[in-house]
């Protein structure tokens, strides 16, 4: 499961859209296969975009280990 590991689920990566890490994982859990999946599951970096970078990286970090 990916996302088993990750600390603090409820740390906040998008403020505009209030999505955290729990819920990058969750997506990467309920199928997302890439960041643009995560984004339109859910909406994070569709707000100012401040948190685009950091977000790809927890999804690209997430999906190795789903693998």
């Amino acid at each position: 499961v990916a996302g088993a590991l990750i600390m603090n689920r409820k740390k906040v990566i998008c403020s505009c859209r209030h999505v955290t890490k729990g819920d990058i994982a969750d997506a990467v859990n309920d199928g997302a296969g890439s960041f643009k999946q995560v984004k339109k599951l859910t909406k994070v970096g569709k707000g100012c975009g401040k948190c685009k970078k950091k977000a790809k990286k927890l999804t690209k970090k997430l999906l190795k280990e789903r693998v």
